[in-house]
């Protein structure tokens, strides 16, 4: 059974830990939002404001993020008006070569101009050790471009998702019976807006069970939104594992693990978030069902 643990980050600036982070295990956060005071003025009734947590594992440096506030409707209705905001617990994977998870919190609003108030320890962060089994290091893993600078500003993650699923199931015009195990990754990236022709790729690895290398390959990704923020993205499949049918089975390596870096292109200066990307995948025997 996966292993737990939650942080709470209580009124008066206390903290408290339940249970171990591990390696591999869910780390679950709670958060009471008078911790924060509203940076609001609800506007005709409307409580427009939102508490987001900020989790960096390191040593990677990876980012999720989430909100630990759900609003609170009037009447007990499910949409409308947010008279309030109560707490909304935030659970999260904790990837299994972390050593370290660092935290902070935003809340955010936007009742007539936006407002913005940090928890973070005057800018420290709450960090916090990671234990467990021994780190899982695939390698070789993706390596830096050579002459690529770091460049939050420039490029960034907004989404990302690496998934296992069987083409046959997803085919309702496929074999009735047999497996197609294809592995895919889902990145929507943020990139600074420019006037010239710009280019976003990631370079990424897949690693079986044993975190060793199984392929490697750069995939595009194309523009997909304009507007006040410049979006590329990318959907597809990114290894084809084992395929089987009646009478018929063509095995390949279990793919467990998911790397990559994300790369901009502007004016033949290269830019990224300088973060190696790290994704698990269930094992073959859980994506055939």
């Amino acid at each position: 059974m996966p292993h737990t643990a939650t942080l709470q980050f209580l009124s008066g600036w206390r903290e408290q830990q339940q249970g171990v982070i591990n390696r591999g295990g869910t780390l679950t956060i709670e958060y009471d939002k008078s911790r924060l005071l509203p940076c609001l003025a609800p506007s005709g009734g409307d409580e427009l404001e939102d508490i987001i947590a900020y989790c960096r594992f390191h040593p990677r440096g990876d980012v999720v993020t989430g909100s630990v506030v759900a609003p609170v409707h009037n009447r007990g209705m499910t949409n409308g008006i947010a008279i309030n905001h109560g707490p909304q617990p935030l659970s999260v994977q904790v990837p299994v070569d972390a050593t370290d998870v660092e935290l902070w919190f935003l809340n955010h609003s936007q009742p007539t101009s936006w407002c913005d108030a940090w928890d973070s320890r005057y800018g420290q962060n709450y960090w916090f050790d990671i234990e467990g089994p021994a780190q899982r290091c695939p390698s070789p893993p993706v390596s830096y471009r050579a002459g690529a600078v770091t460049r939050l500003d420039m490029v960034n993650v907004l989404w990302q998702q690496a998934t296992k699923v069987n083409a046959f199931l997803s085919n309702p015009g496929g074999a009735s019976e047999g497996s197609d195990l294809q592995t895919r990754l889902e990145v929507i990236a943020w990139v600074q807006k420019t006037a010239y022709g710009a280019n976003a790729w990631a370079d990424l690895h897949v690693f079986d069970d044993g975190d060793q290398l199984i392929c490697a390959n750069t995939v595009t990704l194309p523009y997909t939104e304009f507007g006040p923020v410049f979006r590329y993205g990318f959907s597809g499949a990114v290894y084809l594992g084992s395929v089987a049918t009646p009478g018929s089975v063509d095995p390949r390596p279990d793919a467990r693990t998911l790397q990559y870096r994300l790369y901009y292109e502007v004016d033949y200066q290269v830019f990224t978030d300088g973060i190696l990307h790290q994704l698990d995948l269930p094992e073959d025997a859980a994506a055939r069902t």
